[in-house]
């Protein structure tokens, strides 16, 4: 790979990395393209050059963004020694993150209260993560039933229930601004595994 090239790959990472901080803490439509050109310090026409559109900047912040939420979830899970710990643990990440980002919540569902129209390609990237994240669940649930002798076929709607919990408890607690509903979501989910 050239200098060139290189450069301008690092030059598209580095809008891509403001572009996601202003869009997470600000939101997508609050957020305009000068701010992002004026931080950045490019001109608007190298900002062109990466993204012919806003949606376009939008879509990478959400495929980046994608990336590295599920390397935190994955990270944070591995370590344990059953899925059903990992499925625990899922929980205790969710309060741990959300605490640390002062509950500002998920990139993804915040920017689908944005972005109303279902066929848009913004909408798509939210729909992929959030189907991902699903059936990672479903994955769980079905190891967690192999490893007790109990996949009676049931497992498939654990693992919905577990994604359920997760993520209501994700959208309650943003709105509480308090870790309470993941507490709950995580003791219904030891219940769950238990039965």
């Amino acid at each position: 790979m050239s200098a060139t090239s290189t450069k301008a790959h690092s030059k598209r990472d580095e809008i891509i990395a403001i572009a996601s901080r202003l869009f997470y803490e600000q939101g997508f439509g609050a957020t305009g393209i000068k701010q992002i050109i004026d931080e950045a310090g490019i001109a608007k026409g190298t900002f062109y050059s990466h993204f012919p559109s806003k949606e376009a900047l939008g879509i990478a912040w959400l495929k980046s963004r994608h990336h590295t939420w599920n390397k935190w979830f994955e990270d944070a899970i591995a370590k344990q020694e059953s899925a059903a710990h990992r499925i625990i643990a899922s929980f205790d990440f969710l309060a741990t993150w959300l605490k640390e980002c002062d509950y500002r919540g998920c990139a993804f569902i915040n920017t689908m209260a944005e972005t109303p129209d279902f066929e848009s390609p913004m909408r798509k990237e939210v729909m992929s993560h959030k189907k991902e994240l699903h059936e990672r669940f479903r994955e769980l649930a079905t190891n967690h039933s192999d490893a007790v002798g109990k996949n009676d076929g049931g497992s498939a709607a654990l693992g919905t229930t577990l994604y359920l919990l997760f993520e209501g408890a994700l959208v309650e607690s943003q709105n509480f601004h308090d870790s309470w509903p993941i507490i709950a979501a995580r003791d219904m989910a030891l219940t769950l595994l238990k039965t």
